[in-house]
């Protein structure tokens, strides 16, 4: 049985997808009723990637419906890996599709949990982009932080400290209500920033984080306060984060005692299933089967 076949009849987690484009791309053009040309492909860099979110699959996503559709599709593709937790982000501009209709944006993400809860463990995660228009978010976050739909939130966006003090009260809120706290950092930033990160928001958990690797002391930090890192080894390398699969920092994290997950990120975009991502760590030599697997058990299902 290959590495693929042994990783895909485990049980595993992902905690770090954002179900908008986390669906097979084999998946998605049925769906959508077209192709997008020359994809899925090797990105150069985040610029690249949100031409094509610009340009081919936000525009698609006009609808309610469509908002609905695009979650299955994620959930589905999900189960298909045997995902049985999967922590997916519903971006926050979603809301916007529901014409603010609050309640029926959050029953459609409870009839989702609730359509596939047989299959799998699904909690809602509210991603928010730094970006985004900051009188929405102030209006619309604490809303759904308070309606016991969403079990976590996530910050993205560029990965520095400009504007971020306006996240901290919502972060402070996020804690109050029992949602866990994650933010994306350290994919294309410093050790410091990880850290720095962790602090100002209380994190409880990083997307990516493979930046820790660069300082030992931030290592030591992440593996004292138990900080999870949910890490998406192809998205690195494909956004040249990393330069190889056979140089992922993921070895030095596990090394350093530091929590991990093994995460899709954008299986749109990625094509690559978290069982395929733990084949290609064997196959690169990055790690062996049998931390693959500690790595994948050591997650509250």
């Amino acid at each position: 049985m290959s590495d693929s076949e042994v990783f895909l009849k485990h049980p595993k987690t992902d905690a770090h997808n954002h179900l908008n484009l986390g669906m097979r791309y084999a998946s998605y053009a049925p769906w959508a009723h077209f192709y997008i040309p020359n994809f899925p492909r090797v990105m150069n860099g985040l610029d690249e990637m949100h031409e094509v979110i610009s340009t081919f699959t936000r525009p698609r996503c006009s609808t309610a419906e469509d908002v609905r559709d695009l979650i299955c599709l994620s959930v589905e593709d999900a189960i298909a890996d045997s995902v049985t937790v999967l922590e997916g982000s519903i971006d926050l501009q979603f809301v916007g599709h529901y014409h603010e209709d609050y309640d029926a944006f959050l029953g459609m993400i409870s009839d989702v949990v609730s359509k596939y809860k047989d299959k799998i463990t699904f909690r809602p995660e509210l991603g928010i982009g730094k970006t985004f228009d900051d009188e929405k978010v102030q209006k619309w976050v604490p809303i759904l932080m308070k309606s016991g739909v969403f079990k976590s939130v996530d910050l993205y966006g560029p990965e520095t400290f400009d504007g971020i003090e306006r996240f901290k009260p919502l972060y402070e809120l996020a804690g109050k209500c029992g949602l866990k706290r994650k933010a994306h950092v350290g994919e294309f930033s410093d050790a410091a920033s990880v850290k720095g990160f962790i602090e100002e928001f209380s994190l409880e958990e990083v997307q990516h984080g493979i930046g820790a690797a660069k300082d030992d002391k931030v290592l030591q930090f992440l593996a004292d306060k138990k900080i999870r890192c949910n890490v998406t080894p192809t998205s690195n390398v494909l956004l040249s984060a990393v330069k190889r699969m056979e140089d992922h920092p993921i070895k030095k994290m596990f090394e350093a005692g530091v929590r991990l997950s093994i995460g899709t990120d954008d299986l749109l975009f990625f094509n690559r299933s978290v069982s395929e991502q733990c084949a290609d760590l064997v196959d690169a030599g990055v790690l062996t089967q049998e931390q693959i697997f500690k790595i994948l058990d050591d997650f509250e299902r």
